[in-house]
């Protein structure tokens, strides 16, 4: 597989973790947390991002067919409840002097929906005898850098006083899309 094709895939696989960077990334976090925060979100999207295509690759077609009828099941749902989450979070009371954490249990459940599309390839890679390795550095390195840049945005949108709930309102219409899509894409309905 030539580099820019490589390029082109982690890019495009990329596009979702990016989404989800910049909505969990438009809170006020302190300076001292904003790199860790930065770092661990696009460490975990990196990651999943990396490693879906392998288990996909080594699953093959051994357990293909049966994880095909419920993959995009497991991504709505999973995008669905952290959807609903954001809806919930934009009419909740804002507490200016509450500290903003990144909670772990929503970044992995995001990491695994975002990355669905990631294990779909590695099963695709290997029913063509190619190798997985060198595409999923590239996918994974790729994801983390995309995934840092869409936190980082979303810090510069939380600089704008007054959107808060209209941005957790519009991620979690977009996360909702992304989760229709995947259903229509399946042709689940």
């Amino acid at each position: 597989m030539i580099i820019y094709e490589s390029l082109a895939i982690a890019l495009s696989l990329s596009v979702d973790a990016f989404v989800c960077s910049v909505i969990y990334g438009n809170h006020p976090y302190k300076l001292s947390k904003k790199f860790i925060y930065a770092f661990t979100m696009a460490f975990c999207f990196g990651f999943f991002q990396f490693l879906m295509p392998v288990i996909g690759y080594f699953a093959g077609n051994f357990v293909s067919g049966y994880l095909e009828q419920y993959d995009h099941w497991c991504a709505f749902i999973l995008l669905a409840l952290v959807s609903g989450n954001m809806v919930k979070e934009a009419f909740e009371k804002s507490e200016d002097t509450k500290e903003k954490t990144l909670n772990l249990f929503v970044l992995f459940s995001l990491s695994i929906a975002t990355s669905i599309d990631a294990l779909a390839l590695g099963f695709s890679v290997s029913v063509l005898n190619q190798s997985i390795l060198l595409l999923s550095i590239i996918i994974g390195v790729v994801c983390f850098i995309t995934s840092a840049t869409g936190f980082f945005v979303g810090q510069i949108l939380a600089k704008l006083k007054g959107f808060e709930r209209a941005l957790n309102l519009l991620g979690a219409i977009t996360l909702m899309t992304i989760a229709l899509a995947i259903l229509v894409e399946h042709q689940a309905f």
